[in-house]
This record gives structure tokens, C-alpha cells and sequence, in this order.
């Protein structure tokens, strides 16, 4: 998926960290990844979500989430 320049260095890193899982990785392993704040990965979470880059799925008290497949 080619990124819009509306990303940033955080937001690419997130994106990145679900493709190294295979597309779908819960927002905890992001925070324990990245090492950013829970509030900061809340905030680019929405902003991916939003932009179209990621689905976010709740399950229970867990997100899960998953990249959007380009459409080709």
C-alpha cells in the first residue's frame, strides 16, 4: 500500500509492526513494540482507522487489528 504523505514516522511504524504479523496484531503487542504511550497509539490507531490503512475489531476488552487489503 503505497503511504500518503498525512503519515508520519509513528504511524508508518505501526503499520509496519501489523505486517510483520501477518496483517493482524492486537493494539497491546503494538504498544509493547513500539514503546510509545497506550494515549499515543490510541491517537494514530483512530487516525489509520480513519485514513482507511486498518480495521479495528473489538473483541471483548482487546482491539484487534487488521490491515485493509489494497484494492488492485
Amino acid at each position: 500500500m503505497e503511504e500518503a504523505p498525512l503519515l508520519d514516522d509513528k504511524d508508518r511504524q505501526i503499520l509496519e509492526i501489523i505486517r510483520k504479523f501477518g496483517g493482524e496484531i492486537a493494539q497491546t503487542a503494538v504498544v509493547k513494540y513500539t514503546g510509545l504511550p497506550k494515549s499515543t497509539i490510541s491517537r494514530k490507531i483512530r487516525k489509520l482507522e480513519k485514513l482507511g490503512y486498518i480495521r479495528v475489531i473489538r473483541r471483548g476488552r482487546v482491539n484487534i487489528l487488521k490491515i485493509i487489503e489494497e484494492k488492485k
